[in-house]
């Protein structure tokens, strides 16, 4: 597990790095003429005109799952919280990765069962926006990949629970959304659809979450 979750912080330092290097124009010495043509034209290269932007995000989850069970399901209401950079296109494309720590789960109002599930989430929000003066509105679609890293049904730990050995601890899926960005500040909403069975049963177990979340970018 620890090694799941160093591979996770490894990889999003890893995407900064490779930001800044592709924003640091030190290949310019080695291609003089090809400086002095772009100054000439008036242009710059596709990479030079991407804008970087790191920031931490932080909101609210209303949380249920999909199912053919009988029972009825109940929301649940959790935090999410991480980090997210950005990749700013001048056309209004704009990539957002992020690591977030999501809470979800719902309640089976028939039993009643609660089950509680944390996860360490990854979604890529590949965003359209509408570069106007002061508000700038966004759409996009997000898929994400997740890993349980806390699950319990009515406050205990799943591993004491007749569903140990059926839960999936690893969840995939995708979002959809719309906000817009003021200053420094980022609001927005999101729905998404869990792909991957939670529980490996005989009914269809899969999450749904409605997020809504605030941003703020360097």
């Amino acid at each position: 597990m620890r090694t799941f979750i160093y591979t996770l912080i490894i990889s999003f330092f890893a995407i900064l790095w490779t930001a800044e290097v592709s924003a640091f124009p030190f290949f310019k010495s080695k291609s003089k003429v090809r400086t002095s043509c772009t100054v000439m034209r008036g242009k710059n290269t596709v990479s030079d005109q991407i804008e970087y932007r790191y920031g931490v995000v932080a909101g609210q989850n209303i949380a249920t799952i999909k199912s053919k069970k009988s029972d009825s399901q109940d929301i649940i209401t959790g935090l999410v919280g991480g980090v997210a950079m950005q990749a700013i296109w001048p056309k209004g494309f704009v990539l957002q990765p992020e690591i977030l720590y999501s809470q979800k789960g719902c309640v089976f109002t028939g039993n009643p069962l609660r089950y509680d599930m944390d996860y360490l989430e990854i979604p890529v929000k590949a965003m359209y926006r509408l570069n106007l003066a002061d508000v700038k509105p966004f759409a996009f679609v997000a898929p994400y990949g997740a890993y349980a890293i806390r699950l319990t049904a009515n406050g205990e730990a799943i591993s004491d629970n007749v569903f140990a050995n059926k839960i999936n601890k690893f969840d995939f899926g995708i979002g959809v959304g719309a906000g817009f960005d003021v200053w420094k500040i980022q609001l927005s909403f999101k729905y998404t659809w869990g792909i991957a069975p939670v529980l490996d049963d005989v009914y269809t177990v899969r999450n749904k979450v409605l997020t809504f979340s605030v941003g703020f970018f360097f």
